[in-house]
């Protein structure tokens, strides 16, 4: 059964405890892959994000860095001037700005450009265009399903299984035909083992993630948000986005528990239902915790007798063991028995490392597609997982830090100055993660010399329109469908760098870093789309 990501209502739900604050949002109202559902803090992470956000509005006030003037250009019949952009951007706020003619490179305003921001999800525009270019956009991730053993002629395979994982944050229905079928590629490896008569494996099924570290959790990651699918684990395994589609219904009288339904339907993990079904026509609220190092999920809450449902997302721990017992659990429902365990290859220092032949080898879509992902939907896990895959490939580490100096290696290359260029992630999620406008906007300015440039563009949002990050914004006459650009949002960080096309026909490059507290009452969303107008407006 396939859920809908977005759930119809809207209600706040606080758990009591001291250690869980758990609420419900109708969407994902931030940057961001609407998938989710369910948002987790601690009430003493909450508290400290109070303290924190008071001590850096002080801060930010006291070291605003002054805005650096900038010679306004005016070709034709171009009339905004730098004070147009300064009632915009207020220098009492913290905003680094950078707008360039994209054809040439030439500054039509700037303000702090070299300051240190923090990106949020701007910084995807880097781990993408690094892996376009280090990588190729027709670059696919290649999992091969392998076997060791000898094989009677019944059927029975004496010996085991094993999957290298890749990385590939692919495994899922995002790709399939079927949208819903998460485990469509498990079916097709089961078509492949009867093909080949293997209708009993008398050993285990192994899975091999050691192209990736098992540090899942980043820096400075918001804490206690673990169960969130922008925060779910980047393993060389992954299944389903690393997450459980959760589905909840009323039971069968007012009192009983809610009935569960699962994507996928699997046993790997229980779900202790302490919820109850409470009578027509009242509220809904239902809540998920788990602790940050297991995968025992507890439900909480009420379902009213007459509820269509609500629909859930709950991000996993240990990709690996998730990925391998839902295989197995697949490959049983296809009529192939295995004898053996669902087993982590790590955990087996004598598995042998050689020997093993090729059944089947699952490639995923090209990069050009899973860039569209990231960029367009702002997907972390799929940032995360493609920082990790330039760092196994170009730095020889399948973790944070080999994607960092992957990515850095390549801005410096590019003859861009990385002093100030920061990488904790690729998704942008940690607030230690840190870039200015002007190198942003550089970048932009730079690819556009690239051969895969074209088809790294089409990966951004386009303002207006469906699907993508910025749907929802920039709607105006003007500005919609002018503006390709990547959104950047967690905790007082709003960003926006992309190009927008003016009334002319000329094209402009952006890029637009808030970092803070507005004092003027409007939100920085407001003031990207007041910019992003006054440059759209330009006439031929």
């Amino acid at each position: 059964m396939y859920y809908p990501v977005e759930p119809k209502s809207f209600a706040v739900h606080f758990v009591p405890l001291r250690t869980l604050a758990v609420f419900q949002v109708n969407r994902h109202t931030g940057d961001g892959d609407s998938r989710g559902v369910y948002h987790f803090f601690s009430m003493r992470s909450i508290f400290k994000s109070i303290k924190k956000s008071l001590l850096q509005t002080f801060a930010l006030s006291a070291l605003l860095v002054p805005i650096i003037a900038a010679t306004t250009v005016r070709d034709g019949a171009w009339a905004v001037t730098d004070s147009d952009f300064a009632r915009i951007f207020r220098p009492e706020e913290s905003w680094s700005v950078v707008i360039a003619d994209a054809q040439n490179g030439r500054v039509v305003y700037r303000q702090n450009p070299q300051t240190p921001r923090m990106p949020a999800s701007n910084l995807k525009v880097y781990v993408t265009a690094a892996a376009f270019d280090l990588l190729g956009s027709h670059y696919r991730y290649r999992t091969p399903f392998l076997v060791r053993g000898k094989l009677s002629p019944q059927g029975v395979l004496v010996g085991d299984l094993l999957v290298r994982g890749s990385g590939d944050p692919t495994f899922s229905g995002r790709f399939e035909e079927d949208s819903k079928d998460v485990t469509a590629r498990f079916s097709r490896w089961a078509d492949r083992m009867k093909e080949l008569h293997i209708r009993t494996v008398k050993g285990n099924l192994y899975g091999d993630d050691s192209i990736f570290d098992k540090n899942y959790w980043g820096r400075e990651w918001p804490e206690d948000e673990y169960c969130n699918w922008y925060t779910a684990p980047s393993g060389g395994l992954i299944l389903n986005d690393s997450c459980l589609d959760i589905g909840v219904f009323p039971g069968t009288a007012v009192g009983s528990p809610p009935r569960i339904e699962t994507i996928p339907d699997t046993k790997y993990l229980r779900i202790e239902n302490n919820a109850r079904t409470i009578a027509r026509g009242q509220k809904n609220g239902v809540s998920f915790r788990r602790p940050f190092d297991s995968n025992d999920l507890a439900m909480y809450g009420k379902v009213a007798a007459d509820s269509r449902g609500t629909q859930h997302v709950v991000a996993l721990t240990d990709p690996t063991g998730y990925f391998v017992n839902v295989l197995k659990e697949t490959l049983e429902k296809e009529g192939i028995e295995i004898l053996g365990e669902a087993k982590d290859a790590r955990e087996e220092p004598d598995l042998p490392r050689h020997g093993w032949k090729v059944l089947t080898i699952e490639n995923s879509p090209p990069l050009k597609e899973l860039a569209k992902v990231i960029n367009t939907r702002s997907q972390n896990l799929f940032a995360d997982s493609l920082l990790k895959t330039l760092g196994a490939k170009k730095a020889g580490m399948g973790n944070w830090a080999g994607g960092s100096m992957a990515v850095r290696e390549w801005v410096r290359e590019q003859g861009l100055p990385v002093e100030h260029l920061h990488l904790e992630d690729g998704s942008g999620l940690s607030r230690l993660n840190r870039v200015t406008a002007e190198t942003t906007c550089d970048l932009l300015h730079h690819i556009q010399k690239k051969p895969w440039f074209p088809l790294w563009k089409e990966t951004l949002a386009v303002s207006g329109e469906y699907p993508g990050s910025l749907r929802n914004r920039l709607k105006t006459s003007t500005l919609k469908g002018k503006v390709r650009a990547k959104t950047g949002y967690i905790d007082d960080v709003y960003c926006l760098s992309g190009y927008v096309e003016a009334k002319s026909g000329k094209e402009y490059v952006f890029s637009l870093l808030f970092n803070g507290k507005s004092h003027a009452g409007k939100h920085p969303h407001h003031r990207m789309e007041e910019a992003l107008t006054l440059v759209a407006r330009e006439e031929p």
